[in-house]
């Protein structure tokens, strides 16, 4: 990441663009968590209401309230990210005047410390929702007793990357990938980005390059795995 020194009247213009920035990229997660937690059936606290009658019907009227005031929460943020954007596009275009080819290095550092505090706030909601979807849904009464799917009967002691093929059952069929398919997927996934709305796209873009290198590193492994395997034989 590049780090550079501003005097304060320099910097006034770049931390206004970068507290907008912020400011948008927070609008777009808030705007993830409200959507997420509609689509799990959860209610977040600050949609929560209190009703002292726990009969079933004035647990249903809450509710249903609250999923009213997530809809009119998002209502509100669809907005306020529309108003921001429009204030950081005439941002934008007044500091890439003022710092001409500078402003690349500039907005590139910007984006990357941003993206940084995002990723955490992302994981945050994301942790939130798992223990909401935990406290509001109930187990069922009746549990079911599950099986191993794969008994090994033989001598033979196979690997867990063996049993989790075994446990796939007899119709699982092996696919075979292209050599560049991870390539692919890069470009593929490029052009589903380009597809979101511009404040949301360098996150995305951001969080895509990680799972992108973590793919390449996990068929290294499978690589170097088979490898061994086949010396060994």
């Amino acid at each position: 990441m590049t780090s550079f020194k501003l005097l304060a009247s320099q910097a006034q213009s770049i931390n206004q663009y970068k507290n907008l920035r912020t400011k948008v990229a927070k609008c777009c997660a808030n705007i993830y968590f409200n959507k997420r937690c509609l689509y799990n059936n959860v209610i977040p606290k600050y949609a929560q209401l209190k009703v002292q009658n726990t009969s079933p019907a004035s647990q249903s009227t809450a509710q249903k309230a609250g999923i009213m005031r997530i809809k009119e929460e998002l209502k509100f943020l669809h907005r306020k990210k529309e108003k921001l954007n429009q204030e950081l596009y005439r941002r934008h275009l007044q500091v890439a005047q003022e710092w001409g080819r500078m402003w690349h290095i500039i907005h590139e550092s910007i984006q990357q410390k941003i993206n940084t505090e995002m990723e955490k706030k992302y994981k945050t909601m994301d942790e939130k929702i798992k223990r909401l979807i935990q406290n509001q849904t109930y187990a069922p009464k009746n549990e079911m007793n599950f099986y191993p799917r794969v008994i090994n009967k033989t001598n033979i002691i196979f690997s867990d990357e063996e049993l989790g093929l075994f446990n796939k059952g007899l119709i699982y069929n092996l696919g075979k990938k292209h050599k560049q398919w991870i390539s692919n997927l890069a470009m593929e996934a490029e052009t589903a980005i380009t597809l979101q709305p511009p404040g949301e796209q360098d996150y995305v873009r951001h969080q895509v390059a990680k799972n992108i290198k973590k793919l390449y590193q996990q068929q290294e492994q499978g690589n170097t795995y088979r490898d061994k395997k086949t010396k060994k034989r």
